[in-house]
Parts: C-alpha cells; sequence; structure tokens
C-alpha cells in the first residue's frame, strides 16, 4: 500500500487508514531526505520489527522537521529500543503510541507458597506471555496498586512448572507474596538497547500527545546534548488488554517511566501521566567526575556513568556549590590505556568496589581548563551544565510505585503524586563524590499516601519529601550539598514515616507547608541507619539559615502547628 504525507504548506490531505502490515519507516526517511518539514503518517496498526540497527526505528539528524502520528500505534515485535532519536534538533513528534507484541512482562495469581516461604508459584493470567520473568513486583488485587510492606525482592530466579505457571524463587519471598496476590513478571531486552524511546544528544525536541504502554526497559530516555525539550500531554500508562485476556494490564514499563539524565537544560514536562511503571516515575540525573591524573594543566577525568558523552566544551566544572569553578577550553576521548595514567591509580580503578568512589567509566575525558588547579587523583569534581538544570515539571498526575527523583535545579510545580514513595532530591553518590544542586523550587504539590515503599534502613531517603545528601553508609553530610532551595505551599497527605526530611542545606526556604494527617501508619525502618527518626513530621539536620515559617500538621478534626514535630541540629 501507498503512504500519503503532506508537506507544510497544504492546507488539507485526505489519508487512507494503514493496512496492518504497512511499514512507514522507509517513506519517512526518504520524506526527512527531501527536505519536507510536515510528515504525516496515516493512523493505523503497525507491527514492526528489527531492520538491522540498535532499534526498531531511528531518526537520525533531523532537524526542524514535525511528524505528525495521530491515531498511529508503533507495534514492536521485538524486545529493543522501539524509536531513537539521535542529534536531532527541532523536532516535533505528535501522536504516537508505542506498544510491544509480546509484551516485555507478563501477569498472574500467587497460588501456593512453598513451607519455606522460599518459592512461590504463579499462575498466569490468560493472554498474557507465558514466559518465566523474574523482576517481579507484587500487587493489592483490591488495589490493583503496588502491596503495602513489600520489601525489596532483588536476586529472584524463575522457571516455567507448568505450561501457564512460572516458579519464583528468593529466601522469604512467600512472606511478602502470598497466596491471593497479584504479581507482575518483567524483563529486559533480548537485544540493543532497551528502552522504548531513546533521545540522545538532541535539542529543542517536542513530543505531544505521546503515549507509551509498555517498555522492556524504561519508557522515555533523554540522555546527553543541549537539552530544551519539552514533553506535553504525553502518558505512559499500561495498554489495553492483550488479545485473549480478561485481567487488565499490571504494568506499563519494567523499568523507569521516564528520566532525563546529563542534558544541559532540562526539559519541560507539562500535563502529563504516568502510573503502574516498574521503577522511578520520573527523574532528572547526573553524574560526578572523578580525577585520574593532573598534570601542567592537562586533567583527565572518568564519568562515574559509563553511557553518556560526558562534559563538553564550556561546561563548567566545580568541587561544591561553594568553591572555585573552572571551564573546560578542551576536550578530548580516549581509553583508559591511552591516558598514561600512575600505576597506583590503575590499581585503584581496577580494584574498585561497585558504588565506590573509584568505580568509574573506562573511558577517559581529557581536558585543559582555563585557570590552573591543584585537583588530584582521587579528587571529584560535577558540572551544572551538565545536570538538566533549568527543568520543569508541572501539572502532572503520577500514579506508580516509584519515586520523583531530582539531581537538579529547577521548578516541580502543580503536580499530584500518589506513589508508595515520595518526592526524593538525593545526589546517590558514594562517600568523596562531587555534588552540589542549588535553584531547586518545589511548590503547591500534592503528594499523598507516600511513605511505604520497601524499607530502606540504609537509605537516607527517609521522608515523603526527602533532601538529603550522605557521606558514607550512616553520616548525613554536613557541608552544603543543596543551595537556595525554596520548598512552600506543598500538601502531604497521610501516608507512613516523616512528611518532610531534609539535611546538607544552606539557604532553605520550607515554607507554608501542610502535613495532613501525618503518622497514621507504622512508619517504616527506612533512615535508621542514618538516625532519622521515623516518628517526626518534619526533621531538618545541617540546615544552614534556613527560613521555616508557616509550616503545620493537620490531624482531622483539628489543626496543631508543627513545633516539636521537628528536630533541628
Amino acid at each position: 500500500m501507498s503512504l500519503s504525507w503532506c508537506l507544510l504548506f497544504v492546507a488539507t490531505v485526505t489519508l487512507r487508514s494503514a493496512e496492518p502490515t504497512a511499514d512507514f519507516r522507509a517513506e519517512v526517511k526518504a520524506a526527512l531526505q527531501r527536505g519536507e518539514k510536515r510528515i504525516v503518517i496515516p493512523p493505523g496498526t503497525y507491527r514492526l520489527g528489527p531492520q538491522g540497527g540498535g532499534e526498531l526505528w531511528l531518526i537520525q539528524g533531523a532537524r526542524d522537521v514535525e511528524i505528525v502520528a495521530d491515531g498511529v500505534i508503533l507495534l514492536g515485535t521485538k524486545l529493543m529500543r522501539a524509536i531513537g532519536l539521535h542529534r536531532c534538533s527541532g523536532l516535533t513528534l505528535q501522536g504516537l503510541t508505542v506498544d510491544y507484541d509480546p509484551l516485555p512482562f507478563t501477569q498472574g495469581e500467587v497460588i501456593a507458597a512453598a513451607a519455606d516461604n522460599g518459592s512461590i508459584d504463579v499462575k498466569l493470567h490468560a493472554g498474557y506471555p507465558r514466559k518465566p520473568y523474574s523482576r517481579i513486583d507484587v500487587v493489592d488485587p483490591r488495589t490493583h496498586y503496588r502491596k503495602k510492606g513489600m520489601p525489596f525482592l532483588w536476586g529472584t530466579k524463575a522457571e516455567m512448572v507448568a505450561v501457564d505457571v512460572v516458579r519464583v524463587r528468593l529466601p522469604g519471598i512467600a512472606r511478602a507474596a502470598q497466596v491471593g496476590d497479584l504479581v507482575s513478571l518483567s524483563t529486559g531486552q533480548e537485544t540493543g538497547a532497551p528502552h522504548a524511546i531513546s533521545v540522545d544528544g538532541c535539542e529543542r525536541i517536542t513530543f505531544r500527545d505521546v503515549t507509551v504502554h509498555s517498555a522492556p526497559g524504561m519508557g522515555i530516555l533523554e540522555a546527553d546534548g543541549e537539552g530544551g525539550s519539552s514533553f506535553v500531554q504525553c502518558k505512559i500508562v499500561p495498554g489495553p488488554k492483550p488479545v485473549g485476556a480478561t485481567e487488565i494490564r499490571l504494568l506499563s514499563t519494567s523499568w523507569d517511566a521516564f528520566q532525563s539524565k546529563t542534558i544541559r537544560k532540562g526539559p519541560v514536562v507539562e500535563d502529563c501521566e504516568i502510573s503502574h511503571a516498574g521503577d522511578d516515575s520520573w527523574s532528572v540525573q547526573s553524574s560526578d567526575y572523578l580525577v585520574l591524573k593532573n598534570e601542567g594543566g592537562t586533567v583527565v577525568l572518568a564519568s562515574r556513568d559509563e553511557f553518556t558523552d560526558g562534559v563538553q566544551n564550556g561546561d563548567r566544572l566545580r568541587q561544591a556549590v561553594k568553591g572555585p569553578e573552572f571551564r573546560i577550553t578542551s576536550r578530548k576521548v580516549v581509553s583508559r590505556a591511552e591516558a598514561g595514567l600512575s600505576e597506583d591509580v590503575l590499581q585503584k580503578l581496577r580494584e574498585a568496589a561497585t558504588w565506590s568512589l573509584w568505580k568509574v567509566s573506562p573511558r577517559c575525558i581529557v581536558v585543559t581548563l582555563n585557570a590552573p588547579t591543584s585537583l588530584a587523583p582521587g579528587d571529584c569534581v560535577y558540572s551544572p551544565d551538565r545536570m538538566g538544570n533549568g527543568f520543569i515539571f508541572r501539572n502532572n498526575h503520577l500514579h506508580s510505585p516509584g519515586r520523583v527523583l531530582l539531581k537538579a535545579g529547577g521548578l516541580m510545580e502543580g503536580n499530584t503524586l500518589d506513589t508508595p514513595h515520595g518526592l526524593v532530591v538525593c545526589p546517590e553518590l558514594p562517600a568523596g563524590a562531587a555534588a552540589g544542586i542549588e535553584g531547586l523550587i518545589i511548590r503547591n504539590n500534592t503528594i499523598r499516601n507516600g511513605g511505604w515503599f520497601c524499607a530502606a534502613p540504609w537509605s537516607s531517603q527517609a521522608g515523603i519529601i526527602s533532601i538529603t545528601a550522605t557521606n558514607g553508609s550512616s553520616e548525613l553530610r554536613a557541608d552544603p550539598v543543596f543551595k537556595n532551595l525554596v520548598i512552600e505551599g506543598n500538601t502531604v497527605e497521610c501516608g507512613a514515616g516523616p512528611h518532610f526530611v531534609i539535611s546538607s542545606s544552606e539557604g532553605l526556604v520550607l515554607r507554608n507547608n501542610r502535613s495532613l494527617n501525618p503518622q497514621q501508619e507504622p512508619p517504616p525502618a527506612t533512615g535508621s541507619s542514618y538516625g532519622i527518626p521515623n516518628k517526626a513530621v518534619m526533621w531538618l539536620i545541617h540546615s544552614k539559615d534556613a527560613v521555616k515559617e508557616g509550616n503545620i500538621a493537620e490531624i482531622t478534626g483539628g489543626t496543631a502547628p508543627s513545633p516539636g514535630a521537628g528536630v533541628t541540629k
């Protein structure tokens, strides 16, 4: 079947529906090569398989183009990246829906538990894949939402023990997942990259009314580049029941719904909906850099994130929010073997344990700076120009198990978060790493029913709104990591544990926030390794020059101010 395309200057065009076997990719590519600026894909369901690359559909180097895909469903037949946008600028994508067949997950009901609690049997729902996927989440059959009291279920193994029964093994699993519970079991990619949509090295991208129903990894991943993109009225939500199914989907993405990382300017995410993702709901991520060598003004760095391009020419480097700043004047990437590192440094790199200071990318970035520096091997720096500063996350609705995680400055305003975790601001770096977050505004958000995510005594993320930085496994940082943060006008409703936990800040404004019915459920032990009191409502430590005013805790039947519910050190 021939597809119909329209140019920007065409006022009206009649499009025929696409056949299920049609493939639009070659004609889109040809239209881009002809220089067309508005391309309309006919509505319909397109079952697309791989064409030899790392994604099902690659758009590379497109500039100032609008692709209209209203009513278009891209149904991936291979569990791999569905769409890759690479080094595009000014591209708009409208109306597209991404899903997979077969699905990257299965689901069912727990029908049996071993006497030693070491395994459960899951009878798979009709219409869902008969696969022994092992990444498990336990779902309350009444709410079709994550079950309260769930621990971390890491390290599970799964096998088919009948045509429609999966046995999942993990010591103690039957104490969490009991007979009658629902579970989702997800996987990663079969080949290539796992994320449904990847925006790589791009700038000024606009997604409008784009939907992701499932993904073998993340739903949308934006990484590297100048950023400044917009995601408006997009959805990452479970799709319709598959053929032959009677039960609704329990899961959308296998991993994070939406992550933006190591870009210059953070995105605008507005009027979007995220539900039932397998991990974090939305995050702005960054990386620090370990200094491996400094000789004659030439500094060798290695990123803690090996999957990103890292700092670029003109970017700034800092060791902390307070202190000197340097600018990169030249840059090149070399291998570790080409970097001329000392044997002492090489040994530390070889012996580095996971999640330790010296565990970094094998790629090295050799930079020259605009001024002399005393940086030495083992020091760390971060770049305020590669962390997504300036993001706007506004008027979005989340009903998803995973947290919102912020590692940059920007505006989070007017959102509704219904999540067992909450809102987290944390660099998540090993002791000695460099971090700084400033100019973050969290304003007029509503967070409901948080604080009962998997209990984690080893984590500092103990508040439903949690802003913390650590210096090891048992100490909150006393030096400022967060500067000039404004937390105002937010409402935290119910939930378990503290509503606000804040550390390591300078110039904090905490104003006119409302805690509604706090501490009505038994609090988890999250934060106990750091001495965070789990029965507080609002708790601050190492917060210099903080302004606290107008914050109240309201209990049903009356209103009470919050002094005494918080501790300041």
